[in-house]
């Protein structure tokens, strides 16, 4: 069981993949869809209007930028790829970094399964090998 402080509150809680505990989860869930509707509202409204109107700082609403739940209608220098720092629409990484990353990371799974082999012979020795020949 994996029990971590909550990025919010700082409230101990069980993790599960999401770095914020239920109850602030409810409430990021909350403050997404009062951006969500004032954007529907407003479509031509830029972050800082975004955040001043629905009282919600600028760095979460980047956050839901970075997380892909929301998209900016065109590229921003306020929002730049994290591995070569092109402006971006959405998410982390600009599509050609995406594409790369992508393909290094199929590249790496293909490694084929003889490379993994454990190897034996005398110069080769493991815990269970060790465990057998210890005397108790």
């Amino acid at each position: 069981m994996d029990i971590r402080n909550c990025k919010m509150c700082g409230r101990i809680f069980k993790y599960n993949n999401v770095p914020y505990c239920h109850s602030c989860v409810l409430e990021r869930e909350e403050t997404f869809v009062k951006v969500r509707d004032y954007i529907w509202d407003h479509p031509e409204a830029n972050v800082s209007e975004v955040a001043e109107e629905t009282e919600v700082d600028e760095k979460i609403i980047l956050e839901f930028l970075r997380e892909g739940r929301l998209e900016l209608k065109e590229e921003s220098i306020g929002l730049p790829c994290e591995r070569c720092g092109r402006p971006i629409r959405t998410g982390r990484y600009c599509s050609e970094c995406s594409r790369e990353l992508e393909v290094e990371l199929k590249k790496g799974m293909s490694t084929s399964p003889e490379h993994y082999k454990r190897k034996t012979g005398p110069e080769q020795m493991y815990i269970a090998d060790r465990m057998k020949k210890k005397k108790y």
